[in-house]
């Protein structure tokens, strides 16, 4: 026994080290340490297998757990970005000072996957029920070619006919959008694009809007995704256990893959951190970051600013629900001196991320 407990104290040893330079994701910029980068992206899983490690020591006894417990609770500012335990809920959702935002990634409503949706009258009940005031979409088309159904279609126009519509563009046109759109019931007096680094369909666009005589920026990003095919997809799978094979190649590729977008992505926030920081106006922020809370990304855009789910939300922050491990990776932040309450987040059948809501208080 004295020797597989050695044993377990090596491979202990072993997953300490990857957890605690997780920690320095946030602080690093992929362009610098890429390979940090990817530690951040595996602090949940770090964190389990070091609790296990936790439970396996007191099992037997042993002092030895307070190495994998130290380190643990070196990162604990991390955990309730991930989870919550106690939820916010603010009755009246309706009032002068607040606004209801959502962001959702519809992944063009699954027509490039050929998804037969069911659900197309329950986004629309969900959406009448909800009744957002701004919402912030991304992968969203609604040209006829790109909508999976006629119905689905004709009920967002319907829907929609209520809001004004910006794009980034200074004459936007609900026919001839590609990704990034924010649809608003506030006036809205100017839009804009924030940033396209890498001139794909990633980039971010904003929106000003008038509250209460006041001026928000609200902001739309859709930051830059791995850009992974069906066999990666299956790749993930494998490395879950869900499959026996696993393509070593392959494996480099699908490395490669999100070492440059976590580059991307570094381009990216820094430019979106500058104009947060050059706006005259309070900002509410938006949109699929495609990276998780422990990040350069999710850190550098949020800075001070509040995460609703941080703020309001309860249970485990997953928004992404695709092939790849669940992740949080679609946020509503905004202005230090704004509240949340009423967090929510739904999935459908068309989307590998969640709907989510929130409603922000604004300061008086």
């Amino acid at each position: 026994m004295f020797i597989f407990h050695r044993i377990v104290f090596v491979l202990n040893s072993l997953c300490i080290l990857p957890l605690l330079f997780s920690y320095l994701a946030p602080f690093i910029s992929p362009e610098l340490l890429w390979y940090v980068a990817f530690l951040g992206l595996a602090y949940p899983a770090l964190v389990i297998i070091n609790a296990l490690f936790v439970v396996y020591w007191l099992v037997f006894f042993k002092m030895r757990f307070l190495f994998s417990l130290a380190a643990i609770v070196i990162g604990w500012s991390f955990v309730p970005r991930f989870v919550q335990l106690g939820e916010k809920k603010l009755e009246n959702s309706t009032g002068n000072s607040t606004i209801n935002l959502m962001t959702f990634n519809v992944r063009y409503f699954g027509i490039y996957d050929s998804i037969s949706t069911k659900e197309k009258d329950l986004l629309i009940e969900k959406l009448t029920l909800l009744q957002p005031d701004v919402m912030c979409f991304q992968e969203f088309q609604i040209q006829a070619s790109h909508i999976p159904t006629n119905e689905l279609r004709g009920a967002l126009v319907e829907f929609l006919d209520s809001y004004r519509v910006a794009t980034g563009t200074p004459h936007p046109d609900l026919n001839h959008i590609d990704n990034l759109v924010i649809f608003s019931k506030l006036p809205t007096v100017r839009t804009g694009l924030v940033e396209r680094e890498n001139g794909s369909g990633n980039y971010t666009i904003y929106a000003d809007v008038i509250k209460n005589n006041d001026t928000l920026r609200i902001i739309n990003t859709h930051l830059q995704s791995i850009g992974f095919k069906r066999r990666d997809y299956q790749l993930i799978q494998s490395l879950m256990g869900e499959k026996d094979s696993i393509n070593f190649s392959q494996l480099r590729s699908v490395g490669a893959k999100m070492k440059y977008a976590f580059m991307l992505r570094a381009k990216q926030v820094e430019a979106i951190r500058t104009f947060i920081e050059q706006s005259p106006y309070k900002v509410i922020m938006c949109g699929d970051f495609n990276d998780s809370p422990v990040s350069y990304a999710y850190r550098t855009i949020k800075y001070n600013m509040k995460d609703a789910f941080v703020e309001a939300g309860s249970g485990l922050g997953r928004t992404y629900i695709g092939a790849a491990p669940s992740l949080r990776i679609d946020y509503l932040l905004s202005h230090p001196s704004f509240d949340f309450y009423n967090y929510y987040a739904k999935g459908f059948d068309f989307s590998d991320h969640k709907m989510v809501t929130a409603t922000v208080k604004l300061a008086k």
